[in-house]
């Protein structure tokens, strides 16, 4: 009989090392820093910063003898896959028939998703995406400097902080603008997928760059101008569309 109360003692005192193990372990996460994914949060450029630097003096341009709609592009937009956004905002058929003194109008990249109607259902999105396209354009002559001052058979380039950051804040703000165009919006019947896809790739290989890694020739830093003008190029079809 005298065991009794023994036995009670020792099993009270095994709950209370439990509950008190419990409580160390809750205790030891309340104060365990949750591991956060880094992101490059920032405040988008102004309106009057998203074009890129052209070196086109005349806008509306007049078409000159021997000139191209990629040249126009390239001197425009910065690189000749805009010229699919010349086409189709201008309406021209055949890119081969332009003739000469054909007058093209070559607006602002948001002028032309305005018109087109883009923004009536994505008009955050094309904020993120030009202020991307923008901060892009302000890296990529560095870009340029530095896989030309490297030796060829070094793949890795050394980025500073300064470019990376850029890049990373444009990779970032790609991020979101895709995101946000995979939500169904009213008005459409589907996200613009191929949109999608290539602002998505040029998203990839920003972050690729900003770790230094640039092929011999360039092709990296080229293929993301290309992402930009062939995405925009698929807005302005999704929009015609009647956004499906």
């Amino acid at each position: 009989m005298k065991r009794k109360p023994l036995f009670l003692i020792a099993a009270t005192a095994a709950v209370i090392l439990v509950v008190a193990g419990i409580l160390m372990i809750q205790r030891s996460s309340w104060f365990t820093p949750k591991v956060q994914v880094q992101r490059y949060l920032h405040q988008h450029l102004p309106s009057s910063e998203w074009e890129v630097s052209t070196r086109l003096t005349s806008v509306p341009h007049t078409l000159r003898e021997g000139e191209t709609l990629a040249r126009i592009a390239k001197l425009r937009y910065g690189h000749q896959n805009y010229s699919d956004v010349i086409k189709l905002y201008n309406h021209v058929e055949n890119v081969e028939t332009v003739p000469v003194g054909t007058t093209l109008r070559v607006p602002d990249i948001s002028t032309i998703l305005t018109e087109e109607g883009f923004t009536k259902v994505a008009a955050p999105e094309m904020e993120m995406i030009l202020c991307s396209r923008a901060k892009y354009d302000k890296v990529v002559g560095q870009l340029w400097a530095l896989r030309s001052e490297t030796p060829m058979h070094e793949r890795v380039v050394a980025i500073s902080p300064k470019i990376k950051q850029e890049l990373l804040e444009a990779a970032d703000d790609l991020w979101q603008a895709t995101e946000s165009l995979k939500i169904s919006k009213p008005g459409t019947t589907r996200p613009p997928a191929k949109m999608i896809g290539q602002l998505e790739s040029a998203m990839n290989g920003m972050k690729q760059l900003a770790e230094g890694s640039i092929d011999d020739n360039g092709y990296d830093i080229d293929m993301v101008q290309q992402r930009y003008g062939l995405a925009l190029t698929y807005g302005i079809i999704w929009a015609r569309e009647g956004f499906n």
